[in-house]
């Protein structure tokens, strides 16, 4: 399971693009199931934006937060889809 303890991690700054990438797709799905979130909407779209290592870093950095308060139906995993 991908973890989102830090904004530096071994990955690669491309893996860390991709796994936002990814997380996105969940973090917008779960926004439209539960009526149009905005602000789970809002976020999904800077993580698919992040293009820069200070964007990843405030997109991943939001992401853990968004997470805390809003736990993903299943889990992310690697560079699958949630489960």
């Amino acid at each position: 399971m991908m973890t989102w303890s830090n904004g530096k991690s071994a990955m690669s700054f491309s893996q860390r693009c991709r796994s936002l990438s990814v997380a996105a797709r969940a973090v917008r799905e779960q926004a439209v199931t539960r009526g149009y979130d905005l602000d789970g909407w809002r976020l999904s779209r800077l993580m698919r934006e992040a293009s820069t290592d200070a964007q990843v870093n405030v997109a991943e950095r939001q992401f853990s937060a968004w997470l805390r308060a809003n736990p993903l139906q299943g889990a992310v995993q690697g560079n699958g889809p949630p489960r």
